[in-house]
């Protein structure tokens, strides 16, 4: 629950300066782009004279969800970003803000869900029991001024929600999510809109996804699934935007832990998205240049060995939790 005290600090930072800069995470979700197009919304709203801009939204490259967000190919200028208030929404270290232009802040706020890391911000709430940035967001606005909630605002936080939470199905949901939820509902949050804006499918992406089955390993003896995506099957089956397709390995019997590896065309890197039923598995994408939630996280692949290392660590692990290993893997 956000506190009276961050909740009072934080108004009065949005008060005192004429400018406020909302920055978002490298490869935003729907989470980090709804809790930023909310609170810009909301903050346009209520102070129709300040500048209140998204930063780095001209980066983001054509995607299907291009038709919810309305992403502006003008990039901010540095002046309005200068001396002004940033708050960064969605990501526990400042190496993954899209933009490094947050250093031109004067002062600096944090709202984030992940396990914490380090403070580098003037004030934060960081609370890793929320399973959304946008439930946190829908939090902070419904106390300071329901009223100035808007649909809009509403449709933007709810996609967050329950795109962060899977519909409701991982288990980090909490009461209160629900709750949450409800009072966008009584705003008039049209679910239907933006359930047909996240969900609607092509063609192509069906087959992508038919594809990714195809080339996934499954060892249901371990509880394991992985699949590598090379760089070429993205443009084959002519899919836009970079996707890890990790959540098509999930729901699948026997199969406690999957995970996916991705190659990122705007960083020129190797990337890996994991998941996992029950049990921890952030420790390990964090021995492997990454991090996040227990029950999912994201890594890196710095050198092509630990392609094999991270696979035979999470096997290992696998076998210590079930207690069946039995001689080399």
């Amino acid at each position: 629950m956000v506190s009276k005290e961050f909740l009072k600090t934080f108004i009065k930072k949005i008060k005192k300066y004429k400018n406020i800069s909302i920055f978002f995470h490298e490869l935003p979700d729907f989470d980090a782009l709804g809790s930023s197009f909310a609170l810009q919304n909301f903050l346009m709203k209520k102070y129709p004279k300040k500048a209140i801009n998204i930063v780095g939204l001209s980066l983001i490259k054509k995607q299907s969800r291009n038709s919810f967000f309305s992403l502006k190919n003008k990039e901010v200028d540095d002046n309005e970003i200068k001396n002004s208030f940033g708050i960064i929404l969605d990501t526990p270290i400042k190496e993954r803000i899209a933009t490094v232009k947050y250093q031109l802040c004067h002062e600096l706020c944090l709202i984030d869900h992940h396990p914490k890391i380090k403070t580098f911000t003037n004030i934060e709430w960081i609370d890793e029991k929320y399973p959304a940035a946008c439930q946190m967001i829908a939090e902070l606005l419904l106390k300071w001024d329901r009223k100035n909630v808007s649909i809009l605002v509403s449709n933007y936080l709810y996609a967050g929600i329950v795109t962060d939470t899977n519909r409701f199905l991982y288990p980090a949901v909490l009461p209160s999510t629900y709750q949450i939820v409800s009072e966008l509902v009584k705003i008039g949050c049209q679910r239907q809109k933006v359930h047909q804006a996240i969900y609607t499918k092509e063609v192509n992406d069906l087959l992508f996804q038919k594809y990714v089955i195809k080339k996934a390993h499954f060892n249901q003896k371990l509880g394991l699934a992985w699949v590598k995506l090379g760089k070429k099957c993205y443009h084959r089956y002519k899919i836009k935007y970079c996707n890890s397709m990790v959540n098509t390995l999930a729901n699948i019997n026997k199969i406690k832990v999957w995970l996916s590896f991705y190659y990122d065309f705007d960083a020129k890197q190797w990337k890996g998205s994991l998941r996992s039923a029950s049990l921890p598995i952030n420790h390990i994408a964090k021995k492997y240049h990454g991090g996040g939630h227990k029950l999912a996280a994201g890594f890196k692949i710095l050198k092509h060995c630990e392609f094999k290392k991270i696979l035979n660590d999470l096997k290992k692990y696998l076998c210590e939790k079930e207690n069946f290993c039995h001689g080399a893997i």
